[in-house]
C-alpha cells in the first residue's frame, strides 16, 4: 500500500516567530507568495498562520472592541491555528479525508516540516494510474486493428486460429483475448497485418508480448521496485498501436 512516504513533497514549511507582528508576517507572506507559514516559539512549532486565520482573529478583536487591533500592534500568536499533520507511514488514501477538510497538511521528513497539498496527492495518483490507462488504450487499439483487418469474419478467424490443437484456449471474441492471443494471432496472420503495421513481424510480436508481460506484472502486483517498471516502453507501445 502506498504511504505518505511515497509522495514527492518538495515544499518546506517556512516559519516565523510568534512574537512577530501580523503586519510583518503578512508582508512576508505576500512578498514570498506563501499561503501559510509555521509559527515557532523557542524553536518549536506551535501552529500555523494563514490569511484565513488572520482575518478570523481580526474580526474577533473587532467584536471585542479591542483598541490594539491594528496589524502593527497584534502579534502573530493571536492568529495561530492548529497544525494538521500526517505521518510518513499513513496510507495515501487517508489523505483524501484530510485534504477534503483542509487545503494542506504537514508532514515531517528528514527532520524538517513540509507542506503537503492536494496537488502532491494528485501527482502521485497520476503516476500510479497512468500505466493502467496506457495498457487499456493499447489493448483497445489492438482490438480495433483486428476488427478493421478482419471485419465480421474476426470471430471465425479467432476460432479457427485457436482451435483444439492450439495451446491457448479459443476466445469467444476479441474481448476475451489475452496479450498472448494478440501476439500469436498477429504472427499467424502476418500477411493481413503487414500493410497495417508496416514493421517487421518480430518487432510487432515482441512489442505485444512485452506489453502483455508488463500488464501481468502490474495487475498481479509483481513489481516491488517501481524503477523496474518500464513505463517508457508502455508510452512507446501506446504511440505505436494508437497511430496505426
Amino acid at each position: 500500500m502506498y504511504t505518505v512516504a511515497d509522495l514527492s513533497v518538495e515544499n518546506p514549511l517556512e516559519t516565523i516567530e510568534d512574537e512577530l507582528t501580523l503586519e510583518r508576517a503578512l508582508r512576508r507572506m505576500f512578498e514570498e507568495d506563501y499561503t501559510q507559514m509555521g509559527v515557532t516559539r523557542d524553536g518549536e512549532l506551535v501552529g500555523v498562520i494563514t490569511y484565513r486565520s488572520v482575518v478570523r482573529s481580526l474580526l474577533a478583536l473587532h467584536q471585542l472592541d479591542v483598541e490594539t487591533q491594528r496589524l502593527d500592534r497584534v502579534s502573530v500568536s493571536a492568529a495561530v491555528e492548529d497544525v494538521r499533520t500526517v505521518s510518513e507511514g499513513d496510507p495515501v488514501l487517508s489523505l483524501f479525508e484530510v485534504l477534503a477538510d483542509d487545503t494542506y497538511a504537514l508532514t515531517e521528513r528528514d527532520g524538517e516540516w513540509h507542506i503537503l497539498t492536494d496537488h502532491d496527492l494528485l501527482v502521485r495518483l497520476e503516476d500510479a494510474i497512468e500505466p493502467f490507462l496506457l495498457i487499456e488504450a493499447i489493448e483497445m487499439a489492438i482490438r480495433g486493428t483486428f476488427e478493421r483487418v478482419f471485419g465480421d469474419e474476426l470471430e471465425e478467424e479467432l476460432a479457427s486460429t485457436f482451435g483444439e490443437s492450439h495451446p491457448l484456449p479459443a476466445p469467444a471474441s476479441v474481448q476475451h483475448c489475452s496479450f498472448g492471443h494478440y501476439a500469436q494471432f498477429v504472427s499467424m496472420h502476418w500477411d493481413a497485418f503487414e500493410p497495417v503495421f508496416g514493421e517487421r513481424q518480430d518487432v510487432v510480436r515482441e512489442l505485444v508480448q512485452a506489453v502483455g508481460d508488463l500488464r501481468n506484472r502490474l495487475f498481479h502486483f509483481r513489481i516491488e521496485d517501481p524503477e523496474e517498471f518500464d513505463q517508457d516502453l508502455l508510452r512507446f507501445a501506446h504511440s505505436f498501436f494508437t497511430s496505426v
